[in-house]
């Protein structure tokens, strides 16, 4: 149902150091200063424009190269204020001076979730780390950087980066955290006044370098008028190169202190040739240019010849790749060339931007096309732009860059524009923002009004409106929103009779017609194929094996389900958004299976990357299988809080099958530790899920429902008013084909009979269901079912050894009995409650002090937070919090979380 990820386009020119030619001092003093201070976290080069802060970092990142030190360069624009671009292109840039690191990452941009942007600059630290050599990044410009979102990730990079990672950032201002940093000795700082060429570098600079015939006095007097600013002296050496003069035109202007660059430029800018001056101030509107830019925009056909002889002029034209292909001005240059085209040429400047637009959409650089559509004025093209293109980015799953793109449009022109408003439905329903997604819906049927021919318009506009309640977990409307996609030769596009598909199937599963939705995919197949992407083919394949599972047909579910998991990472890659999920359901069939280890694996790493995705069924896989896994480890203080991020998810999701599911596990585990009172509290909370559809959700709520309260009336001692609810739940479950819940309600109704004393009628309700769990390679759910269970079937296993089998009662497969009991035995050796005891009962340790992040880790613990929100406030991943846990814990001689808060106050630390 979510088409492929691909992350948004790179400029590569963004991504490497400027070239470095001949014609520049070497910086040597400053080289030496920043060698004395490269231990530090951060080198911060900063001072006005025209100082040379980027040529000091080139120049030290060819230092460090040369020493084997791999130095990612982003050269920063404004729309890296978009924090998403920001950590897109400090990714790229990572990887590619060092594959190992941040490979697989930046296509996780694009869900353009807190959460992901989070765990992807965590898992970047965390690379970094495992490189374990030094490694460099170089942030060029960072003043235009002014949103907070790009400024956190910085500062996170320099709060908890690791040592061997180092940054290196040019700035016309002072920041970032320079002042914490200064504290803590992290920081070395190039200033302006360090950045300014003493006279020896200015007379290098003027005499040897530009080779200029200049007295010692005239060098003396240029050094001191323009105080070593790097730029006022590179226009001089332009001034002075033709002047009959030099001396006198020194003179001339060193007096003029606060308007030397302006009175420098102007004289440089005088003594070109027109056509070149020309060319010089019409293209200053781009902040890179290439050959056919250049010419597309300044009208002269010779562009890239143009480029190369303004470069061999020394006119403040940069190349930015080594090929020559790209350049730009030099900020400075820039600027004056800007004010000189206003001047002389203001009623061009909207003309010269359109065809700047027109270029970069010829050559499917979307972004900029948009920024020069915009900078001229021309809403209605800008808009135009991303329209045509919209679609395309959702298919190819670059929701984050569509909604960017939206974000930089006038909202005055978008009320008329219903394709806009369905994309961008689209990207919200698809990135779990029902709300939002629901607004664009009700603007795109407000755009359409009574138009004509718009049929098929309101035809997506309700496949999106069926997929945002599937996501909610509503089925009511969903079939007939879909239904005239699914007709033959219906017209519409692959991509929507796939989702279509997949909607109707969800649909099926949870009406209980499992062998509509496994013929339903079939019959897809051909769309799914020809869809965008892998995420139709994804959820389809999944669908599909929801379908079995649910008949016990765990062969074609594994199937499905590998399927789904191979497509998602070879067409979106490992830890993409697709490949989560599938994994997700994958992982729960590997639980079921026995394989403890597999699932814990692809359970954690769809947790850790947001587990908040897709359709409740891969929330409830996540969450409460993997809370199981946690009890299986001895974890319960993990399972807890696991059930509790869950149930919030269910709760701001509206999600009641999530959270009846939830509070079931939660009831279950508080029955293990004999809290009977907050078993009840779950069993209350539990009720408020009900309602009475009678559909498949309403019917998985109200089961989870009924099967708490059969479990408490069981530990009650109430056991006649269990069997009573469990003998309906497995009649009904049978009624309507639910294998699965049939043999669950069957195994728990056994296991009530079992307690009751009624030993013979519980073995024969037991044994058709562990006959049905045999053929299928059902393991865990019958363990879970609990001692009494397994007690049968060591009896039943007893039984075929000695040929003394129930007369009258199936046989169990004798090697079906050994696997469930072997991994039985297995559990035992991690049993939950042994491990409670022990923490319970463990002697303090000696006291040790908590370290300041420790500390902070408790507040927050104390403030009632979950580890993902403790998480997300510190700015770390879940494991750290983990880890941070372990580390108190440890020191305080406790085993749970209420156990830390009271020894820490005990202990004061928490005053």
């Amino acid at each position: 149902m979510q088409p492929r990820r691909q992350s948004a386009p790179v400029v590569s020119t963004k991504l490497r150091a400027p070239a470095l030619d001949d014609g520049l001092i070497t910086r040597e003093r400053l080289i030496d200063l920043l060698h004395a201070g490269r231990a530090k976290r951060l080198v911060l080069i900063h001072g006005p424009a025209g100082f040379g802060k980027t040529t000091l970092a080139a120049q030290w990142q060819r230092v460090l190269s040369a020493e084997g030190v791999p130095v990612a360069w982003i050269t920063l624009g404004r729309d890296d204020n978009d924090t998403t671009s920001f950590l897109g292109h400090l990714v790229e840039a990572v990887r590619r001076v060092e594959p190992t690191v941040g490979a697989d990452l930046a296509g996780l941009l694009e869900q353009e979730s807190n959460d992901t942007e989070r765990y992807v600059l965590a898992e970047l630290v965390n690379q970094c780390a495992d490189f374990g050599r030094p490694l460099a990044v170089v942030l060029d410009d960072w003043h235009l950087i002014e949103s907070s979102g790009a400024t956190a990730a910085l500062e996170f990079l320099l709060d908890v980066g690791p040592d061997n990672l180092h940054l290196i950032v040019t700035s016309r201002t002072r920041g970032p955290a320079i002042g914490r940093l200064k504290v803590g000795k992290q920081v070395h700082e190039i200033d302006a006044t360090q950045l300014r060429f003493d006279r020896q570098e200015s007379a290098a600079f003027l005499l040897e370098l530009n080779d200029l015939d200049l007295t010692g006095d005239d060098v003396h007097t240029l050094w001191s008028s323009t105080e070593g600013w790097v730029a006022a002296l590179q226009l001089a050496t332009l001034s002075l190169r033709n002047s009959p003069d030099p001396g006198a035109l020194i003179r001339d202007f060193s007096g003029r202190h606060n308007s030397i660059g302006d009175y420098l430029a102007e004289n440089v800018l005088d003594t070109l040739p027109p056509d070149l001056l020309e060319f010089l101030v019409t293209t200053s509107i781009c902040e890179r240019l290439c050959g056919g830019l250049a010419a597309a925009v300044s009208g002269h056909p010779r562009g890239q010849a143009i480029l190369e002889e303004l470069e061999q002029r020394d006119l403040f034209l940069r190349p930015l790749d080594d090929n020559r292909e790209w350049f730009r001005y030099h900020h400075l240059f820039a600027g004056y060339l800007r004010q000189r085209l206003e001047r002389d040429h203001g009623d061009k400047i909207v003309a010269l931007h359109r065809n700047a637009s027109a270029w970069f959409a010829d050559h499917g650089l979307l972004s900029e096309a948009v920024t020069h559509a915009l900078a001229a004025g021309d809403g209605h093209a800008a808009v135009d732009l991303v329209e045509q293109q919209s679609m395309s980015l959702v298919e190819h799953s670059r929701m984050a860059s569509l909604l960017g793109l939206v974000n930089k449009l006038p909202k005055s022109l978008l009320s008329d524009r219903p394709n806009l408003h369905i994309a961008v439905a689209w990207a919200n329903c698809l990135l779990q923002r029902s709300a939002q997604a629901q607004v664009s819906l009700d603007l795109a049927r407000a755009a359409l009004g009574s138009a004509p021919d718009s049929s098929g318009v309101l035809g997506e506009i309700d496949v999106v409106q069926a997929c945002i309640d599937v996501y909610g977990d509503r089925i009511d409307r969903a079939a007939d929103l879909v239904a005239p996609c699914l007709e033959e030769n219906s017209g519409y596009r692959p991509f929507l009779v796939a989702v279509s598909a997949n909607i109707r199937t969800f649909v099926d599963i949870h009406t209980f017609d499992y062998e509509a939705a496994e013929a339903r995919q079939r019959w897809a197949i051909p769309f799914h194929e020809s869809a965008v992407g892998p995420f139709a083919g994804v959820y389809g394949r999944c669908f599909a094996g929801l379908a079995s599972f649910a008949r016990l047909d765990l062969v074609s579910t594994e199937r499905r389900y590998t399927e789904a998991r191979e497509l998602a990472e070879q067409m979106a890659g490992q830890h993409s958004h697709a490949a989560r999920l599938a994994g997700a359901l994958l992982g729960k069939l590997h639980y079921e299976y026995g394989d403890i280890d597999s699932a814990e694996k692809l359970l954690e790493e769809c947790h850790e990357l947001g587990a908040e995705s897709g359709v409740a069924d891969f929330m409830i896989a996540t969450y409460g299988t993997l809370a199981r896994i946690k009890v299986l480890r001895g974890d319960i203080e993990e399972a807890m809080t696991l059930l509790e991020e869950g149930l919030e998810a269910a709760q701001q999701l509206s999600m009641p099958r999530l959270s009846a599911a939830l509070h079931s596990e939660s009831l279950r585990l508080h029955l293990a530790v004999g809290d009977i009172a907050r078993a009840q509290d779950a069993l209350a909370a539990s009720a408020k899920d009900v309602t009475s559809g009678r559909d498949g959700i309403a019917t998985a709520v109200r089961y989870c429902h009924l099967g708490m309260q059969a479990r408490l009336s069981r530990a009650q001692d109430d056991y006649d008013g269990a069997i009573r609810l469990f003998t309906a739940m497995q009649k009904e479950s049978r009624a309507l084909g639910w294998r699965y819940s049939e043999v669950g309600a069957t195994l728990k109704l056994a296991k009530a009979l079992y307690v009751r004393g009624d030993t013979e009628a519980a073995t024969e309700t037991l044994v058709p269901a562990l006959v049905a769990g045999a053929r299928s390679g059902l393991v865990r759910t019958v363990i879970d079912s609990g001692p009494e269970v397994l007690a049968m079937i060591a009896s039943l296993r007893e039984a075929s050894r000695t040929s003394r089998h129930p007369i009258g009662v199936p046989e169990v497969p004798p090697t079906y009995l050994s696997r469930l009991l072997a991994t039985a035995h297995a559990d035992s050796r991690s049993a939950a409650i042994p491990v409670i005891a022990r923490v319970a009962d463990r002697s303090p340790l000696p006291e040790e002090p908590l370290s300041a992040r420790e500390i902070d880790v408790l507040r927050l613990l104390e403030s009632g937070l979950s580890n993902k929100q403790i998480a997300r406030n510190l700015g770390v991943t879940i494991n750290t919090v983990k880890w941070y846990l372990k580390s108190i814990y440890i020191k305080l001689g406790v085993g749970k979380r209420g156990e830390s808060i009271a020894e820490a106050r005990r202990r004061h630390i928490l005053d």
